[in-house]
């Protein structure tokens, strides 16, 4: 028996001569996480059906719980190795997961108020970073660090949204998913084979609450050991990672910089994300306008809660404005 998130592949195999065809039509795995599942899958799609004699097969595996990408080759790499683990390494997240690895925790599906108010679904599991990207680690992917705070530990900033995914203008979530393949996102794409970008809106808040209804992910009080923030950040960007983790390990989710979501803004800030799976206000007269999430080392402790929220163009830099990044399940 498997518990917890399992994913699935499904494949048919010609019993006469041996051919294996797998389902590369599918545009998510198949959900095996409980229950009986039903999968359509046109087969001609994605190959000339030439005969019936074929038996299906399905594959079934446990997500780990956190992913790591090494990312020491840099920005002449062709690729960069990924792997997996079960568990927390022995010793904690050494310095070499805030610089030369990148390390993401498994979120599981679940449901949660949004805002506190508006009921939002995730279906999927995906993967998010456990520590906001640092400089390091950015410099490692692009060749260049924007940031006006040095320090290889600390978050990156001064980074825009297109900096991150590619020019808005070309790339304008949610009607056109893809992403530069010059861009930070896109490199990443290209060197792991894996779809990482960043969260929408409703997945950040997600993994910042990690099952709370709280002001915070800790409570309805301020607390410094838990965040970067105006009154102890003597105006500067910290190391990442060095405050408490949330309920789901997950660090900096409050203050020490803005995080970057793909959502964009409805033009006067109202408007929530809620139903299933949401990605966000979708009209085209606002499209440059995104938001970024959790307060930072200058705001006050009331501005860096769970719900928390601020926009800006697609071209905004500021040295309030990092990332943190997910890597996408479903696509």
């Amino acid at each position: 028996e498997i518990s917890g998130h399992v994913y699935g592949s499904l494949k048919a195999e010609d019993r006469g001569t041996g051919k294996v065809y797998p389902a590369s039509t599918f545009v998510k795995p198949l959900d095996l996480s409980e229950g009986e599942h039903q999968a359509t899958w046109d087969m001609a799609a994605d190959f000339e059906v030439v005969s019936t004699n074929v038996v299906f097969s399905v594959s079934i595996e446990k997500l780990a719980l956190y992913m790591v990408v090494d990312l020491s080759g840099g920005p002449n790499a062709i690729s960069y190795p990924v792997s997996y683990l079960f568990g927390e390494p022995d010793g904690g997240w050494s310095n070499e997961y805030k610089t030369t690895k990148l390390v993401l925790r498994l979120i599981e599906p679940g449901s949660f108020k949004m805002n506190g108010l508006y009921d939002v679904t995730l279906t999927e599991a995906y993967y998010c970073g456990i520590f906001e990207v640092t400089q390091k680690q950015y410099e490692l992917v692009t060749g260049s660090n924007p940031s006006s705070f040095k320090g290889d530990k600390l978050p990156v900033e001064s980074v825009s949204w297109n900096l991150i995914r590619g020019h808005a203008a070309i790339y304008n979530w949610p009607i056109v998913k893809m992403v530069d393949v010059n861009s930070f996102v896109g490199l990443l794409q290209v060197r792991t084979g894996f779809k990482f970008d960043l969260p929408t809106e409703a997945q950040w808040e997600y993994a910042c609450r990690a099952g709370t209804t709280t002001l915070y992910s800790y409570g309805d009080s301020a607390n410094g050991e838990y965040m970067w923030y105006k009154d102890n950040s003597s105006n500067e960007t910290k190391e990442v990672g060095s405050r408490l983790s949330n309920a789901w390990g997950l660090y900096d989710m409050h203050g020490n910089v803005g995080e970057w979501c793909l959502d964009s803004n409805d033009g006067d800030g109202y408007y929530w994300p809620s139903g299933i799976n949401p990605e966000g206000f979708s009209s085209d007269s606002y499209w440059y306008n995104r938001y970024f999430r959790g307060g930072d080392w200058e705001r006050r402790a009331n501005l860096c809660g769970s719900s928390t929220r601020f926009y800006g163009g697609a071209l905004y830099q500021d040295n309030r404005c990092g990332c943190r990044l997910v890597r996408i399940l479903s696509r």
